[in-house]
């Protein structure tokens, strides 16, 4: 473990991110695309001729830049993905829906690193817990979701991280200061800029023992393990 070791003692929030935070989120991801392919094979055939996956995620990076006003919001921009490519191949775009709830219900069927329903446990019987989120996963079908007195996912009116939009609606909702919350996340610039700009305290969960890569800020705490930061946060 490196920086920090002493709490501040009025610390009353904690705010976790949660994809690379709590799970690898890449094999949830393959696995939900993999899904959704397998969707479109039963039910899309003329698509299917036309794409393979590879193909089909240049497809959606075409999308985001024709819809760059979806950007902060990985639902509505998957959703306007498969909208346009139904209607491209001549399929009603309500089945749009019914392809996102695959997708969707596959990126939930993440694996939790070991010790994070201890340290969420734990933690709760200490400080008011929430979630920070530009992702999308289902906290509650993942069977974590009683555990936050808050969820916020980023989306078509909250602003996706480093914005300090989720981060000042914590703040609000729990009524204490800024730097009474800590923010928990893997990603230096969603996670740990972020929260230097709302004014929180950050830790770096770092568990690949990467180099710090920002010479102009730094996390107020760093740990490489759940185990670490169980310890750190008791």
């Amino acid at each position: 473990m490196s920086g920090n070791t002493i709490l501040p003692k009025d610390l009353k929030v904690l705010s976790f991110d949660l994809d690379d935070t709590f799970w690898d989120c890449a094999p949830a991801i393959a696995h939900a695309e993999r899904s959704l392919y397998r969707w479109h094979k039963k039910n899309t055939p003329r698509i299917v001729q036309h794409h393979d996956e590879a193909s089909l995620l240049a497809f959606r990076v075409q999308v985001r830049q024709r819809n760059p006003g979806l950007c902060g919001c990985v639902t509505a921009m998957r959703l306007q993905g498969l909208r346009e490519l139904l209607e491209e191949f001549s399929y009603p775009a309500e089945w749009a829906e019914e392809a996102f709830e695959v997708f969707y219900r596959a990126r939930s069927q993440v694996v939790l690193y070991s010790g994070v329903i201890d340290l969420l446990e734990e933690l709760g019987t200490r400080y008011a817990l929430a979630a920070i989120t530009n992702g999308n996963a289902d906290l509650d079908r993942i069977g974590i979701a009683h555990y936050f007195d808050r969820i916020y996912a980023a989306d078509l009116e909250m602003k996706a991280k480093p914005d300090a939009d989720m981060f000042r609606r914590c703040t609000e909702h729990f009524k204490v200061n800024s730097a009474q919350i800590m923010h928990i996340g893997d990603n230096p610039v969603a996670d740990i800029h972020g929260g230097i700009i709302a004014g929180v305290q950050t830790l770096w969960f770092n568990q690949h023992a990467l180099e710090w890569p920002h010479a102009d800020y730094s996390p107020d705490y760093e740990v490489r393990s759940i185990r670490q930061m169980k310890e750190l946060l008791r």
